[in-house]
Formats: structure tokens, sequence, C-alpha cells
């Protein structure tokens, strides 16, 4: 063998080596990467854990904000109504109290009446409590009770105060007077 050969032959031997060498490199990359993966791959899935969990809160907050925001209106409507009723049942006073007369006053007392009627009407006020209903404790506070013929029980006599409710939401009870 030359001396050319040798060399050709070595250097495909050492090639051999040298590739043989590098796939074991490579193997142990490979083998090593997962290992570096695995932190990489734990940090990631807590991060996204951790944002998933923030993301959720959030929108918790976002819900439960527009629910307190709607709660907090409507309280505000309700106590607006609440503090407004004294003058009404003023004005209803004073309409009754003009007696059959159609005097400008009176006229002037039904059209602020009407109008307070209105606006209840538009917030979506009623009002409840009629003589001849039936006696809820959910609704009316009974303060008189009467002994009355051909009436039933438990049925409304006399309404002293009309009750008024805001969609389900009771702002004043009804005060009447109950037949036994």
């Amino acid at each position: 063998m030359s001396k050319k050969e040798k060399e050709t032959t070595v250097s495909a031997e050492e090639t051999e080596k040298q590739t043989a060498e590098g796939a074991a490199i490579n193997e142990e990359a490979e083998t090593s990467c997962p290992q570096k993966e695995n932190p990489l791959q734990a940090e990631l899935a807590q991060a996204n854990d951790k944002f998933l969990r923030l993301y959720a809160d959030f929108e918790n907050f976002k819900k439960r904000s527009r629910t307190e925001k709607e709660a907090a209106y409507a309280n505000a409507k309700s106590d607006t109504v609440l503090a407004l009723l004294p003058a009404l049942d003023n004005m209803e006073r004073a309409l009754a109290a003009a007696g059959e007369e159609d005097t400008p006053l009176k006229k002037g007392v039904d059209m602020v009446l009407n109008q307070f009627a209105s606006c209840f009407e538009q917030l979506g006020v009623s009002s409840y409590g009629a003589v001849g209903d039936a006696f809820d404790p959910n609704l009316h506070e009974a303060v008189m009770h009467s002994e009355e013929e051909g009436v039933e029980p438990n049925t409304v006599t006399m309404v002293l105060q009309k009750g008024y409710k805001l969609g389900d939401k009771i702002i004043r009870h009804a005060l009447v007077q109950v037949a036994n």
C-alpha cells in the first residue's frame, strides 16, 4: 500500500470514527434535550396555568362588577322612589280632601298625581293594595282587623296606605285593614 492509500484508508477510518462519535454525541444530546425541555415545559405549563387562572379571575371580576353595578342602580332607584312616596301620599290626601268640587287647585293636584303615575310607570314602579284583595303577608301589613259580615276572612277591607314595588322588589308594604 502506498502512503496515499494508507492516508485515504486512515481518513476513511477516522471519518467513520468521527461519525460514530458524532452519532453518540447526538444521541446524548437527544436524550439530554428532553431533560432540558422538561423544566422548560414544566415552567411553560405553570405559566400557562397561572395565565388561565388570572384570566378566569378577571372574567369573574367583570361579571361581579356588572352585577354589583346593576344592583346599585336598582337600589338607588328604589331609594329615590321611597323618598318620593311621602310627597305622593300627601298629594293623594290633598286630592281626597278637596271633595267633589272642580276647583283649579284640585285640577292642579290631579295633574301632579298623573305626572307621578307617569314617572313611576316609566321607572317600572307599580302600586298595589286595593279593597277586596286577598291578604298576603309578603305584600301587605295588617294594622287593623275588622269583623264584617259578608266578607271572606283574610280579605282587605280598607287600604290605609298603598304599597309600591319595583319589578319584584317591594319598596313599601301596603298598610291595610283585614277581615277576620
